[in-house]
């Protein structure tokens, strides 16, 4: 007898699911959450008036001078959400890989909801106040950068600002310029941008592509070359890639992002202070069991959030660069 006329085998299915989808999201895990308490978050941002000369009279006269006010932004709530319907029969059934089908898809779905968020965050679109047919939308990163009040948004040829108009009480998402490379020149600028107007960034996110450009800036005739010790009686390391910048302003940590191979939030490399970022939560993602009205379980995944840029100057965005080969 061969087992290619049988028909009493049993099969040989492994009791694993294996799922290569990365899950990972670094920007969320980087600029920490703060809680809100509506809809539309409000807060205030400031500046100090530049250093000048200072040489007083003795005994004259004080004169007073007009302050400016604080700027008043906002960003609105936006909600984030998937559902799922399983059988009872799917539920009850012997699976191979996972106890529950209920339990597996919404372990699954929260992982999908949160790269969701992320993708939010690190996109160049513009908020809205939403209405009965359509959803709030919260402004991401680089829409905030750039605006009336701020110029320090790095962006190629023909690119137009996005930010905060207070007029509208809307965040512009930024008009995309004729994209270009990644460059150190570009890295440089960026970095004392911020630098100069108070910030102290301390990461580079970036799409996988271009922390591959990152890692040629090794090259460049103004970088120190590197020393890399053949380790003894052991196989020598070719050192071709690199994980920190120490700029003339600090020590930053460059970071892929894999959610950024989204072809339109890879074309934006983010430099980051995460003192000034935070992702503000209005309800934390939870699971909702719905009403049941068949022979079937239903839930719901939700969570409500939205970017706080506690202040744009303090970060900032180069953008249109290539961000997933050589030319797009």
């Amino acid at each position: 007898m061969q087992t290619y006329d049988r028909v009493g085998n049993r099969e040989d299915l492994e009791d694993v699911v294996y799922n290569i989808s990365p899950k990972d999201t670094p920007f969320v895990s980087l600029i920490g959450s703060v809680p809100v308490s509506a809809t539309r978050h409000d807060w205030q941002t400031d500046t100090l008036r530049a250093p000048a000369t200072n040489a007083q009279v003795e005994g004259d006269d004080f004169a007073f001078q007009t302050k400016t006010p604080t700027v008043r932004v906002q960003n609105f709530t936006q909600i984030a959400s998937d559902t799922l319907i399983v059988s009872q029969s799917q539920e009850k059934a012997d699976k191979a890989g996972r106890k529950s089908e209920l339990g597996y898809q919404l372990a699954k779905m929260g992982a999908e909801i949160k790269k969701d968020v992320e993708l939010s965050l690190v996109s160049n679109v513009a908020s809205s106040a939403g209405s009965s047919t359509t959803g709030r939308v919260s402004a991401g990163f680089p829409a905030w950068i750039s605006s009336a009040t701020s110029t320090n948004g790095l962006r190629g040829a023909a690119g137009t600002s996005g930010g905060f108009n207070s007029g509208t009480g809307l965040v512009a998402a930024a008009g995309n310029g004729t994209q270009r490379a990644f460059t150190k020149t570009l890295l440089d600028t960026a970095i004392s941008t911020c630098y100069n107007a108070g910030g102290n960034p301390t990461t580079v996110m970036v799409s996988p592509y271009n922390k591959r450009v990152f890692s040629t800036f090794m090259s460049d005739t103004n970088v120190a070359n590197q020393r890399y010790e053949t380790p003894k009686r052991k196989q020598t390391t070719i050192v071709a890639a690199a994980d920190m910048y120490l700029s003339d302003f600090g020590e930053l940590a460059v970071v892929p992002n894999r959610v950024m191979l989204n072809a339109s939030a890879s074309r934006n490399v983010l430099v980051i202070d995460p003192d000034f970022v935070a992702r503000g939560v209005f309800r934390a993602m939870g699971t909702e069991k719905l009403a049941k009205t068949g022979d079937a379980e239903k839930r719901a995944v939700v969570t409500e959030f939205t970017l706080v840029m506690k202040n744009e100057q303090a970060s900032t965005v180069i953008a249109d660069t290539f961000g997933l080969s050589a030319s797009t």
